[in-house]
């Protein structure tokens, strides 16, 4: 039954040839698992793996269906959310992707589930604030993991180039890279989102004060610092650095292991997936360095953390708040996190990857900043504005000062709506 809804409310919206990778036709009921909607078809075996420790533990499993295109994913669950038949557990984002659909009655409270983890010592209370609207908790992490730099080792060695400690080193390998015929940087702007990706590491790298205070309304687009940010990646386009702005990020692996492209921005642990897929090791085929800052001595790293969350109108709300109490459990984590090679948001459970291990480590232990990805650390419909233009810019960079003038436009209305919204 649940299954026909769901493909009711996909077709309604027109979105029927994106639910490609349904994995379930049974209602949670009859099997025992709770539905589990997804925008992550590849991360299934991890899902049902952690699911199954999860129902010896708690008497409910995961059940996943997959909407594999991120935008049609967003609007799917939007709409579900507003029916009385909901999914029992949603992938959803952190910060205000989160508090966007929080405010909105849509979701459960979750403050017993995240204190149970806390107390239990599998959760660092720190985090409770990219799950948090007007003091309540309504998502528990799925994942975590920061972006890195990862860059071909052969290409590196054969060209004698090292994992640059300074922007200026970083340049300069870049510099070799292009002059050996391999382009550097493999960035997109093709489904929006990456652009937040690149956008969000080079603006960490270049102010991480002034990033900081941007994603909290306290800063302009005609800052200084923004229009320095601007002529830097105008810069780096215009020599040649990135990949075409129509390239597509899911090409990026097999082009690194070939050696078409010499680096890719992307976050450990979950992302070595893919370059093993592309015939790489963690290691000899593939590794990654912290990208370095612009003007200060240590870099600033960003983080993405993915969640968990149930709707409020959940018939089995009750059963999911209570299976998520035990998400973060060593036993259910470690197939999660050996699945993906790491990004449990649990420090008790290693990360498998030795490439993602090493920078886990060197973050922690050398206590580095951190700042959020841009696409969670703002309002919904300003992220979405900000990389549609950033996009065009990527793809004609002549005109820094007119992007930014546009931006700040769109951020003033946003950030109004916003507060009003949730005054």
């Amino acid at each position: 039954m649940r299954r026909r809804r769901f493909l009711a409310a996909v077709s309604a919206l027109g979105l029927a040839g994106t639910a490609t990778a349904c994995s379930s036709t049974t209602d949670a009921v009859e099997t025992g698992d709770l539905q589990f909607f997804n925008d992550a078809a590849s991360w299934e075996p991890g899902y049902l793996a952690a699911g199954d420790v999860l129902r010896e533990r708690m008497g409910w499993g995961l059940s996943p269906q997959t909407i594999p295109n991120a935008s049609s994913y967003e609007q799917v669950i939007r709409s579900l959310l507003q029916t009385q038949d909901p999914p029992d557990l949603v992938k959803w984002g952190s910060g205000y992707r989160m508090r966007d659909l929080a405010r909105t009655g849509a979701l459960a409270e979750l403050s017993s589930a995240w204190e149970a983890s806390v107390d239990a010592g599998w959760l660092d209370d720190e985090m409770r604030q990219d799950f948090t609207f007007d003091g309540g908790t309504f998502g528990m992490p799925l994942i975590q993991g920061y972006y890195v730099m990862f860059y071909n080792v052969k290409v590196f060695e054969e060209l004698g180039l090292e994992p640059p400690a300074t922007w200026g080193e970083f340049l300069d390998v870049c510099q070799a890279l292009k002059a050996a015929d391999v382009t550097p940087i493999g960035t997109t702007q093709m489904n929006i989102w990456p652009v937040a990706n690149w956008f969000s590491m080079l603006a960490a790298a270049n102010d991480a004060d002034w990033y900081r205070a941007l994603c909290q309304n306290e800063a302009s687009f005609l800052d200084d610092q923004a229009m320095g940010l601007m002529e830097l990646w105008q810069q780096m386009i215009r020599d040649g650095l990135h990949t075409s702005a129509d390239s597509v990020s899911d090409n990026f692996p097999s082009m690194l292991a070939s050696g078409r492209i010499g680096m890719q921005p992307t976050p450990v642990s979950w992302s070595t997936q893919s370059m093993e897929l592309a015939g790489m090791e963690s290691g000899t085929g593939f590794d990654a360095f912290l990208l370095p800052a612009v003007h200060a001595s240590s870099p600033t790293v960003v983080t993405e953390i993915a969640g968990l969350v149930v709707p409020e109108r959940s018939r089995h709300r009750a059963e999911a708040t209570e299976a998520l109490a035990s998400w973060l459990a060593p036993e259910v984590q470690e197939p999660w996190s050996a699945f993906l090679n790491g990004s449990s948001a649990n420090q008790q459970v290693t990360w498998s990857d030795p490439v993602s291990q090493r920078l886990q480590s060197t973050i922690r232990d050398q206590n580095l900043d951190v700042v959020n990805r841009y696409w969670e650390n703002s309002p919904p419909p300003l992220v979405v504005g900000v990389t549609q233009d950033l996009g065009g810019f990527m793809a004609d960079p002549s005109d820094p000062r007119g992007v930014l003038e546009s931006l700040q436009r769109k951020a003033e209305s946003e950030w109004s709506y916003w507060q009003e919204a949730t005054r």
